[in-house]
């Protein structure tokens, strides 16, 4: 009985419908239409539970609440695209600024070599050359593998949150700064172009040093050019990585500062000083590419323990050089190279213990990759949302 009244408001329905928008249809003046639609609403007259606004139990599939939840949902969605644009305008900002400091201090260097010596010349150009546009194949294969990413292709994280495509090939970037700009500065600084410089050049030594020192602006226009998340962990420890850089540069420039000066007599001292200096230069490829590691490795702990070794290590042993044996005054530098090796030394060995903790927790029986206490194994579609989750908790 119950299924015959149920065909029956079903053919009912149908009829009506068709009725509604055919009137002129044979099926709607039929008899047997007519019959149907008297039988549907003598049985929603008599049952109270069929018509909705008689009884509270039947409930519409969506509710108005859901659906204003859904159109707030739908609007917050259209209100972030200026805040996209907002993040590739920023990105291509310090995109170009990345490239205006590599062409200005390119640019400088080269005028340097070439006004005072015509060797080379040629090379010193292409040099430039090679470095702009391997930073161009950079920024665009970084920016393919964000594309990729954003559909679906690369799902792992890193050990400090952020996609594995976030900072792909930038230690590559300036892996190739590095080597292109070591051998000018080295050549100005152990020729006589220097005093060339200081001679015939405007602002001089000073001018040469601002042009040293550009480094530091250029490596925070790469950090920023490529960061996506600005409140994210992986700026915060990339700004970390940078300011620790930054002091180290800043150290070992001032042993080169006094270099210029001749104020350190012995040549072994002066050659560790050039040595750590270019050292602190090229640190930033191992934690750039630190970045994009997906597991947190003994490996990545000795080579920051190490990074910081060979920085303070020598800088100190010339600092007590020149207080101990030179009689020169004590400089701040000493204490912080002191307080970095103490920290690094502190460091490697808490990540370690945490390490070989995680280990014994895993129990060996699965082999996984541990980012933010998630395992390689969840790291599918549905994994990349309980990463999010767990990350923003």
């Amino acid at each position: 009985m119950i299924s015959e009244t149920g065909n029956d408001n079903l053919k009912a329905d149908f009829l009506q419908s068709e009725a509604s928008f055919c009137p002129d249809s044979p099926v709607s003046s039929s008899p047997e239409a007519g019959q149907l639609l008297s039988r549907r609403r003598d049985t929603q007259t008599t049952s109270g539970s069929i018509n909705p606004e008689e009884s509270g139990s039947i409930q519409p599939l969506v509710s108005s609440a859901a659906a204003a939840a859904c159109i707030m949902t739908s609007g917050e969605f259209m209100q972030t695209a200026p805040l996209l644009a907002h993040k590739s305008k920023r990105s291509l900002l310090y995109k170009a600024l990345c490239f205006l400091l590599l062409i200005f201090q390119g640019g400088i260097l080269d005028f340097y070599l070439i006004i005072f010596t015509d060797l080379y010349w040629c090379s010193w150009i292409a040099t430039d050359l090679v470095v702009v546009s391997g930073w161009g194949i950079f920024f665009m294969k970084n920016a393919r593998s964000k594309r990729e990413r954003a559909c679906g292709f690369h799902q792992k994280s890193s050990i400090f949150g952020c996609n594995l495509g976030e900072f792909t090939y930038a230690y590559l970037a300036w892996l190739i700064y590095v080597i292109a700009c070591t051998p000018k500065v080295v050549l100005i600084l152990e020729t006589s172009i220097l005093d060339l410089i200081a001679l015939k050049v405007p602002c001089g030594v000073t001018g040469f040093k601002i042009i040293m020192l550009l480094s530091a602006p250029l490596l925070f226009c790469l950090i920023n050019s490529i960061i996506e998340d600005l409140n994210g962990a992986t700026r915060h420890h990339s700004q970390s990585c940078f300011m620790n850089t930054c002091l180290d540069l800043l150290d070992s420039f001032t042993l080169v500062e006094m270099l210029l000066k001749n104020e350190i007599p012995s040549v072994y001292l002066k050659y560790t000083v050039i040595s750590v200096y270019f050292v602190a230069l090229a640190v930033p490829v191992i934690w750039l590419y630190e970045l994009t590691a997906s597991e947190l490795r003994c490996r990545w702990l000795w080579a920051r323990f190490s990074t910081g070794l060979v920085v303070n290590a020598p800088l100190l042993v010339v600092r007590c050089f020149q207080v101990y044996v030179y009689k020169m005054p004590v400089s701040v530098f000493m204490f912080k190279n002191i307080f970095f090796l103490v920290c690094k030394f502190l460091e490697l060995v808490e990540q370690c213990v945490a390490v070989r903790g995680v280990r014994r927790l895993a129990g060996g029986g699965n082999p996984a990759q541990f980012s933010h206490c998630v395992s390689e194994n969840d790291m599918c579609p549905h994994g990349y949302v309980n990463t999010l989750a767990v990350t923003q908790s």
